[in-house]
């Protein structure tokens, strides 16, 4: 097949991020096209994770009746206006089977009508100098040109370090997952992530012995607050370590592996016993270290920069090549922006993302302002907005600290923008504004025990509070003028009103030991309006003076 055909926007990729990014473009009345290498749309989750379990929880009762509030609990669902397209529909299960979440996918698709190529498997992609900015090339012959090349392509390749020997390894991509091929075997995992656990567990009651080892110590998501380290639901291997059945949790750099008589053997050095070297033997050695993305469709003199390592590519705050224009990544490979801080790498943050993303999109070729809604230059009707948000909104909430909302205020009107970037904002002609406002949701911080953290009641003191909490702060052309910090609540809503039990919770336990059952929401509201009110006053008073 030969021909031509031009789109504004062309996305490489119909897994998630792809058909969100598509939602948005197809809803705004773009001219856009998908292009995806298989015959259907999540392929990737047809395969992986390898044991079938996703750790996105799908939280199907939450008392909440507004979507947008569910969609804090349900991370596997993508942004739309029909909600019998919720994955709470599919499932009811806490931990969700991937394999059903590729039929959902496959499914969304299908609904919402979008446009995609199928069978179509990119071969080439050339940048433009004139006209449009990239085209690229099918395998097929077909040509695209386009002004915006968005890539949904996700991380599918096996990333392994570089160790001697480990050619002839076993990889996580291809491994056999039947516990009976691994009956009193001693097995090495290479990897701490959710992968080489995920392995552990399965394989643990089969084998004799299972070591599980990378150089560095390993995190706890409970503790870290990033969903990418070590879940909860994978750590079972933990117990059987640290209580002595026949499992070892290593820290220690692999120097070598060799093959010998049948079975491999490893030498390591341990990271924290002065530099001793150990060499131990095992029937299998199984890689679980990650993914990396895959840039082979773009030729040498068309390359897009990349970490050193080159597991991610490098992007600007919007989500754009740092060295190709009009390049950008749709995502778990938004995650370079934030890698191990927040919730990029995975569906419930990067859908945000993406809807931010087509904002910027809407702004840098369309000429679209971010949508906003207008608000009075009212301290109490700001402070409601705000709490509003900070109650309800999924995007700030599951992207703490690394997604925004933003006020901008002047001499009679303030303007309210949601889920916009940080960094991006800060970069962004937002930032000129004489008086903006950024609100977000972020986790203080603590040494301590996260499970043993002594609270502060007072709401007064909530610059203290280590859980997920708003911080609403004031900037001036960039440069932090105050901050305001709004103290956390049990159940993530600040809201004076009754909602989802919480009047009946308070006056059962009696929380607060008062008749009121939401003086601490009122408190919360009395606070922040003082807070506005005197930052408002100085702004309105230093615009007199000049």
């Amino acid at each position: 097949m030969n021909g031509s055909t031009h789109v504004d926007y062309l996305i490489v990729g119909a897994g998630p991020a792809g058909l969100q990014l598509a939602y948005f473009l197809d809803r705004a009345g773009r001219n856009y096209m998908v292009l995806e290498s298989r015959e259907r749309p999540g392929g990737f989750f047809e395969k992986f994770p390898r044991h079938d379990g996703l750790l996105s929880i799908n939280k199907v009762h939450t008392g909440y009746t507004d979507r947008e509030t569910q969609l804090r609990y349900d991370w596997n669902s993508l942004f739309c206006e029909d909600e019998e397209m919720a994955f709470t529909k599919y499932s009811k299960e806490y931990f969700p089977s991937a394999r059903l979440y590729a039929k959902y996918l496959q499914d969304f698709a299908a609904k919402m009508g979008l446009r995609i190529r199928y069978k179509t498997r990119v071969a080439d992609i050339t940048r433009c100098h004139d006209g449009p900015n990239f085209e690229v090339a099918d395998e097929d012959g077909m040509r695209y040109s386009c002004r915006a090349l968005i890539m949904a392509t996700g991380m599918w390749e096996p990333w392994e370090p570089n160790i001697p020997g480990i050619e002839t390894t076993e990889s996580y991509a291809d491994m056999s997952i039947d516990p009976v091929d691994f009956e009193n075997q001693r097995v090495l995992i290479l990897g701490k992530g959710n992968s080489a656990f995920e392995t552990a567990n399965h394989l643990c009651g089969a084998t004799r012995v299972t070591h599980v080892c990378s150089p560095n110590p390993l995190k706890l998501a409970w503790k870290s607050h990033y969903v990418g380290h070590l879940r909860a639901v994978n750590n079972d291997f933990l117990d059987t370590y640290l209580l002595k059945g026949q499992n070892s949790l290593l820290d220690a750099n692999i120097d070598r592996i060799e093959k010998r008589d049948g079975e491999y053997v490893v030498d390591l050095t341990f990271s924290h016993a002065g530099g001793q070297k150990a060499q131990l033997a095992y029937d299998r050695v199984l890689v679980c270290t990650g993914f990396k993305w895959n840039h082979n469709m773009f030729p040498a003199s068309c390359k897009p920069e990349s970490t050193e390592c080159g597991r991610l590519p490098k992007m600007t705050s919007a989500w754009e090549s740092t060295n190709l224009p009009h390049l950008f990544y749709a995502g778990t490979l938004m995650q370079m922006r934030d890698k191990h801080k927040t919730m990029s790498n995975v569906l419930h943050g990067f859908r945000s993302n993406i809807k931010s993303l087509a904002s910027i999109l809407a702004a840098r070729y369309e000429g679209r302002d971010w949508p906003s809604v207008a608000l009075a230059r009212d301290p109490g009707a700001i402070s409601d907005k705000i709490i509003s948000q900070v109650s309800r909104d999924s995007s700030i909430m599951l992207q703490p600290g690394f997604l925004a909302d933003l006020i901008v205020v002047d001499n009679d009107k303030a303007r309210y923008y949601e889920t916009l970037n940080v960094d991006y904002l800060q970069e962004s002609c937002f930032a000129e504004s004489e008086n903006y406002f950024v609100v977000t949701m972020e986790y203080g911080d603590t040494q301590d025990d996260v499970l043993a953290v002594n609270r502060e009641p007072d709401p007064t003191r909530a610059y203290n509070d280590v859980y997920l909490h708003p911080r609403v702060r004031q900037y001036s052309r960039g440069q932090l003028v105050a901050e305001h910090h709004i103290s956390e609540s049990l159940e993530n809503d600040w809201r004076t009103d009754a909602h989802c039990g919480s009047r009946s919770l308070i006056r059962k336990l009696g929380l607060h030991g008062q008749d009121d059952p939401t003086m601490f929401q009122h408190t919360v509201r009395e606070q922040l309006v003082s807070f506005l009110e005197g930052q408002l006053a100085q702004q309105s008073y230093a615009m007199g003076a000049m």
